[in-house]
């Protein structure tokens, strides 16, 4: 951890913040007639009837590369994609960042005024594309505020998108510091795993009819900038006798001549970018999540790929591994419980976030975090639940070390209603389901569990976690999980 010397008022740096999302992150919309296309699920929910018709224009209007779609705003809403990210949509994290005085967007920006402006870019092209249109951006902005240098908070791919404009575009000439959330240097084995099963595009059962996986694999392997997310040194992928495969060395996995270009220059792309920063840089990553870590490749007897059995382990966020999210070389290495889709919005993140906007050149105290005294782990059983369903949720508390359990924990969840399923109808908001206790296991040390029922109203839930350990606060965890009704 980094340590702060607070016994001295320092004078705020001139600066701007520039939030980045990561993939999928930014609206896409038509240029010609204004429709958003990326992501607009009530116009796609709004005649059950012609649903089909609506995905495959939506799939037919997203491959990628065409010249129709133009980025419009990041994310506003949550964005349920399994299995690639559970994600909050990025308004709670400006709404935080507004309430510690900051304008959003500011047309009007004096160069002494307290600004955030937010980057949307087409997460579908090469992430070098995206950089420029970075730079350009901030050079823009940097005019409204005499030359101030840029602070980014940049999530996922959004830190790549960045470290390419710092490290190959000139960048570190014009932003001072960079705070990662959540971001690989080295990729996540599960855009492989994406790459080859598909996606489920937003996690709700009805669109499950059509099949999307299949379609979404298809799709996805015409975005360059997918390709990049790829591990490229730490070996992830074996063959039944343990032995390492090089899916860079052998393309043959792709059937299409376009895709196995991309493969290889997604691999000079990761080269020549690198890992050591020229800026200031504080790595934030989520750690503990079930996270697919490493996968076996089974051959048929021709020796073609058949099928992969992927491997999950509980070092990384739910989608980056560890491994991969914390840098290198980075100022400040910062662990958090936290998924890689709530990282930016989670509590001790935004606390520590604050006293490196606000707190620590007004003298203020930095309240200490949580995973520095011990690591909590929680958990639902699953993703989704159908009304009524029993939902098994299970905590794991332990020293720092991750390994040593810690007993005697009082540990209580309930759910919370979050959110209405897009398109619905919210008569009225439902209320907190009653607290239960998860209790320890008599043969596990430091494993907690209960049962809760899924609601009966249909939406988005916060499975909410209260730890309380002896001598220490109160600490809040949240999962988010879906609850909607099978499709008859």
């Amino acid at each position: 951890m980094t340590d702060f010397d607070n016994s001295q008022k320092q004078e705020t740096p001139p600066h701007f913040i520039v939030i980045v999302p990561g993939y999928m992150g930014s609206r896409l919309r038509d240029k010609k007639n204004g429709d958003i296309v990326w992501l607009d699920i009530p116009a796609l929910l709004k005649n059950p009837l012609e649903m089909g018709i609506s995905i495959d224009n939506m799939l037919d209007r997203m491959a990628y590369p065409n010249d129709d779609l133009e980025p419009v705003g990041i994310m506003n809403e949550v964005l349920f994609v399994p299995p690639w990210a559970k994600q909050e949509h990025y308004g709670r994290l400006i709404e935080k960042l507004k309430s510690w005085d900051y304008q959003i967007d500011p047309a009007d920006a004096t160069p002494d005024s307290k600004a955030v402006y937010t980057f949307a870019y087409d997460w579908r092209q090469d992430n070098r594309i995206s950089s420029r249109q970075l730079g350009q951006a901030i050079q823009r902005w940097a005019a409204r505020h005499n030359g101030a240098k840029a602070w980014i908070i940049a999530h996922s791919n959004g830190g790549i998108v960045s470290r390419w404009y710092i490290e190959k575009e000139g960048g570190k000439d014009h932003v001072e510091r960079l705070f990662l959330m959540a971001s690989p240097w080295d990729g996540a084995p599960k855009a492989m795993r994406v790459m080859w099963d598909g996606l489920s595009v937003l996690g709700l059962r009805r669109f499950n009819l059509f099949h999307l996986g299949e379609r979404m694999k298809d799709l996805i392997r015409s975005f360059p900038s997918f390709y990049q997310l790829i591990p490229y040194i730490n070996p992830f992928l074996r063959d039944p006798h343990n032995q390492n495969i090089d899916l860079f060395k052998d393309p043959s996995w792709l059937s299409s001549s376009r895709d196995q270009a991309f493969l290889a220059d997604a691999l000079k792309f990761n080269q020549d970018l690198g890992i050591s920063p020229s800026v200031e840089t504080l790595c934030f990553f989520g750690r503990s999540k079930p996270t697919t870590t490493s996968g076996v490749v089974h051959l048929t007897p021709s020796g073609t790929w058949g099928d992969i059995e992927w491997v999950e382990t509980e070092a990384g966020d739910g989608t980056v591994p560890e491994r991969s999210a914390v840098h290198p070389n980075a100022n400040a290495k910062l662990p958090f419980a936290a998924t890689h889709g709530d990282i930016y919005v989670v509590e001790p993140v935004l606390e520590f976030l604050n006293w490196e906007l606000v707190g620590k050149y007004v003298g203020a105290v930095r309240a200490a975090l949580a995973t520095e005294r011990y690591y909590i782990v929680f958990e639902p059983d699953q993703d989704m639940y159908s009304p009524g369903e029993q939902i098994h949720a299970w905590a794991r508390v332990s020293e720092p070390d991750g390994k040593t359990p810690i007993s005697d924990a009082g540990v209580k969840a309930h759910l919370s209603f979050h959110a209405a399923l897009p398109g619905a109808k919210l008569a009225s908001i439902p209320p907190d389901t009653t607290q239960v206790r998860l209790e320890e296991s008599d043969t596990e040390p430091g494993y907690y569990t209960a049962n809760l029922q899924a609601p009966s109203q249909e939406g988005y839930y916060k499975l909410v976690c209260k730890v309380k350990l002896v001598g220490e606060r109160l600490v809040t965890l949240e999962e988010m999980i879906l609850v909607e009704a099978s499709p008859t």
